[in-house]
């Protein structure tokens, strides 16, 4: 978990915000255009420079446990598989045989070595070099490493795997910035196991699902029934490294660490944490359970988005009480993101359309938002055009 020394500092910080009735302000207010979610052009800008030019999230190493694990993820456009080695590593590659251009991998599973194409059957090893053409005798003057499969650049960092989806590109180490990468390390996610994931598809913007998440002003207003009662209202901490960033939301329980020794502070119990892997994907560390938001577009409109949401526990859940403990996490989930916020969301984006505004306005309250798009302008146009 994050660190001790890390996790006094913070409380305190959190603490004396919410005694003061306060939270984290940016210096100015910031201006969004309104274009950036509803001009088709952006949206292609947008697919290049970063969902083509950066490593993506595809997942935990928890899902890839044993060798022969494989995992599949086509959300980025392009058809990716990733598999676990007998020696240990990770193999990534486009999930497209080098004969016909058949699909060789469904969803997840565990492979007996091998993996052999579903419509002519050439096999590939877990490296995807070719070792059987098929039928053989028919490619005369063919030799296997001609058609090896289409690899991709994969990182395995503390229970995160990534993957570059374009052939031929590298992942440039550290993907993370140093302390936000060592933060990440101590929770050891490599260890937990996967309990579920929802795929959503829905008609409004990508970039609206990770603004959700950054800020809990609208808690009081949006979720009185379902989260409000849990957590302090309109108080959080945020910091930011490199692109990426953290926002800390209080529990109401963290105020009962006023009266308890500094060595018993424990801000993971009493605090939602959020950090933000730009440009696409959340980790929200929940108590005692983790949930990872991988965020995409859809190609044709910028009007809708792909939205995965998966849970993550320290261990399998074995019983049927532990069981209906996560089933009942997961509905509150889906009760407070899909129920209540991406309702909201559908109605912003039509009304993006309406010519109502040009522009939407952050506050000095929101520091995250502020933070995300500056970080997308910078990334779309740090060449200088616009």
């Amino acid at each position: 978990m994050m660190d001790h020394h890390t996790q006094v500092s913070l409380s305190r910080k959190i603490l004396d915000l919410a005694e003061q009735g306060a939270t984290s302000f940016s210096d100015s207010i910031f201006l969004n255009p309104v274009s950036s979610y509803t001009c088709p052009e952006h949206l292609k800008r947008e697919q290049t420079r970063l969902f083509r030019s950066n490593a993506l999230m595809v997942g935990l190493s928890c899902q890839l446990a044993r060798p022969g694990d494989y995992l599949t993820d086509d959300l980025s456009g392009v058809p990716i598989a990733i598999v676990r080695t007998t020696e240990g590593g990770l193999s990534a590659f486009i999930n497209v045989c080098r004969h016909r251009g058949a699909r060789l991998l469904e969803g997840q599973g565990t492979l007996s070595g091998t993996l052999s194409c579903p419509y002519h059957g050439w096999v590939y090893d877990l490296h995807g070099k070719l070792r059987q053409l098929s039928p053989n005798q028919s490619f005369q003057g063919l030799q296997c490493a001609e058609r090896n499969l289409t690899r991709l650049a994969v990182v395995e960092r503390g229970g995160l795997i990534q993957v570059h989806p374009v052939p031929g590109q590298c992942i440039e180490l550290p993907s993370l910035s140093g302390v936000l990468r060592d933060e990440i390390d101590h929770y050891d996610f490599q260890s937990f196991s996967h309990y579920e994931t929802r795929l959503l598809r829905k008609s409004f913007n990508w970039k609206i699902v990770i603004e959700t998440f950054l800020e809990n002003w609208h808690f009081p207003f949006l979720h009185r029934q379902t989260v409000l009662p849990i957590f302090i209202p309109a108080c959080s901490h945020f910091e930011t490294f490199g692109p990426d960033a953290r926002l800390i939301m209080p529990r109401r329980s963290l105020l009962t660490l006023r009266g308890q020794p500094q060595e018993k502070w424990d801000l993971l119990k009493h605090s939602l944490i959020i950090y933000l892997l730009f440009p696409n994907t959340l980790l929200l560390w929940q108590g005692d359970h983790l949930e990872v938001w991988r965020v995409f577009p859809t190609p044709d409109t910028p009007d809708q988005c792909l939205a995965e949401v998966a849970l993550y526990t320290r261990r399998a859940a074995t019983s049927a009480r532990e069981r209906a403990h996560w089933d009942k996490n997961m509905a509150l989930l889906l009760e407070t993101v899909e129920v209540e916020d991406f309702k909201v969301s559908e109605q912003i984006q039509k009304g993006f359309h309406s010519g109502a505004q040009q522009h939407l306005t952050f506050g000095k309250n929101e520091p995250a938002l502020k933070h995300f798009h500056q970080m997308i302008q910078h990334a779309l146009y740090n060449d200088g055009t616009h």
